[in-house]
């Protein structure tokens, strides 16, 4: 039997990282696993990081181990990671895992260091595009190019020293890090698809551009890293932003910026406030500049922060971020998210599913995949900056859906039983887009929702994602659908 009760990883993710109306009027923390996280997919539905070894969290699966040294980065999909290895001839390399292939190593550049070859540190969104370090010789190492069409290359240096990709674009046609100068200082450069270099931070008062790259927007326009002790924030239209630093006695007095959002508004990282092991995860804002996560949460009604250590990385609309407290991770949301409200579950609140097939509270009906499937929207609801995605977890693996929107909740927002589920939306429905679940059971649109829905300042839409469950759906019908979503527009 089905308890409503029960919070499994599906309702906790979904609850963290899609959530509803109520989700956006306070903070809060929602733990998800153990050991340190080190990146989420693009809808949030995967997380890796280290446990001991490497591991892939997904929101149906939970948390399990790859067997590697550790998990750096994951693909959209969650079905590509990058990580670091120990290959067949007992060198230390960076690798790429699959669930069909499971572990393979990229490789090196002709050196090595003692045992190690390469070591991985990111990855563009579609996992085709990976970089990190790679040794030249015992005393040099070089920033890699790693292509799923042509392998890895030694990305091009303006001198001789050592250097590193610490960071790719959601595109992959941006790799960031840093080279160093003749001195030994590292400077923070980009490279672009064609392999040119910029030093992003040189000026006047930084002639060598010291500093580094560590993550992207997801829009690409903004660049996160650090620079003399503390994190910033680049455009190439403003030019660099310092993020400040915290209260610290470390006499090193030194933080960095991991992730930045895609109005390059909120920065998060991490600053060491005493030496040499008391290290607070951060959040910046160019109204309240920098400060620790953990006050920010509480002080907006989060309850349970623990003393986070890490912010890894940020979603695109700077409102849920990826943070650690060195044992366990999870989901901050700052309660800032889209103006969206979630109606018509299959949860046993309203009308009940065709067959009895309850699902988990907030979702649709139950599917042969488990509780049922979730959607919300994430993102700012702005007929003229849309940056709304609809998202959804708990699907059937590989299978198409599809996005749709209806300017009627049914039935008074209860809905009516159709196939294995609930038809919510209903009224001048437009088709917005069809997309295949990931093997974690996850998916999320693409396109500008405002435009393709032709919304206008002020109206109500209601949104649902329409199924494929061919196997063995619970009632036999081979559909089902998620729960119901309300936006209003802004303007």
């Amino acid at each position: 039997m089905r308890t409503q009760s029960f919070k499994s990883p599906l309702f906790l993710l979904a609850a963290a990282l899609l959530g509803s109306s109520s989700a956006f009027a306070q903070a809060s923390w929602t733990p998800l696993g153990s050991g340190t996280a080190n990146d989420m997919s693009a809808d949030g539905s995967s997380v890796v990081g280290d446990n001991g070894s490497g591991y892939l969290w997904t929101a149906t699966g939970g948390q399990l181990s790859l067997g590697s040294d550790d998990a750096v980065a994951v693909s959209n999909t969650g079905a590509i990671v990058l990580g670091n290895i120990v290959d067949t001839a007992g060198n230390n390399v960076a690798g790429l895992w699959s669930q069909p292939s499971g572990w393979v190593s990229l490789g090196g550049i002709g050196g090595s260091s003692g045992t190690s070859v390469s070591t991985a540190y990111g990855m563009s969104g579609d996992g085709s595009i990976a970089t990190g370090l790679a040794w030249v010789n015992a005393g040099t190492a070089g920033a890699f190019r790693w292509s799923a069409t042509g392998g890895m290359s030694a990305l091009p240096q303006a001198g001789s020293g050592s250097s590193r990709g610490n960071a790719v674009s959601e595109d992959g046609s941006l790799i960031g890090g840093w080279e160093e100068s003749g001195s030994g200082t590292r400077r923070a450069v980009l490279w672009n698809a064609a392999f040119a270099q910029t030093f992003v931070l040189v000026t006047p008062t930084n002639a060598t551009g010291a500093g580094e790259v560590w993550g992207f927007s997801e829009n690409n326009q903004y660049v996160a890293g650090v620079t003399q002790g503390q994190g910033f924030v680049w455009d190439a239209v403003n030019g660099r932003t310092l993020t400040g630093t915290l209260p610290s006695t470390d006499p090193f007095r030194t933080g960095e910026a991991r992730g930045v959002s895609n109005d390059g508004q909120v920065v998060v990282g991490w600053y060491r406030v005493a030496f040499p092991f008391d290290v607070r995860a951060t959040i910046w804002t160019p109204a309240d500049g920098i400060q620790e996560l953990k006050s920010v949460l509480i002080s907006n009604g989060a309850t349970g922060v623990p003393n986070l250590r890490m912010a890894s990385t940020i979603s695109a609309d700077g409102s849920k971020i990826l943070a650690h407290d060195g044992s366990n991770w999870g989901i901050a949301d700052l309660g800032t998210g889209a103006t969206s409200a979630s109606y018509c579950s299959g949860d046993g609140s309203g009308v009940a599913c065709p067959c009895g097939n309850v699902g988990a509270s907030g979702a649709g009906c139950a599917n042969s995949a488990g509780a049922g499937a979730f959607l919300a929207g994430n993102g700012n609801a702005s007929v003229s900056s849309s940056t709304l995605v609809l998202g959804s977890v708990g699907l059937v693996s590989g299978q198409p859906g599809l996005y749709f929107q209806g300017n009627n909740a049914i039935n008074a927002g209860s809905g009516n039983t159709f196939g294995d589920g609930l038809r919510c939306a209903g009224g001048s429905l437009i088709r917005l887009q069809i997309r295949a679940a990931s093997g974690a059971g996850a998916s999320s649109t693409t396109v500008n929702i405002a435009t393709k829905g032709g919304a206008s300042v002020g109206d109500i839409r209601r949104y649902q994602l329409w199924y494929r469950d061919p196997s063995a759906s619970p009632c036999g019908s081979g559909y089902n659908l998620t729960n119901g979503v309300e936006v209003t527009w802004g303007p």
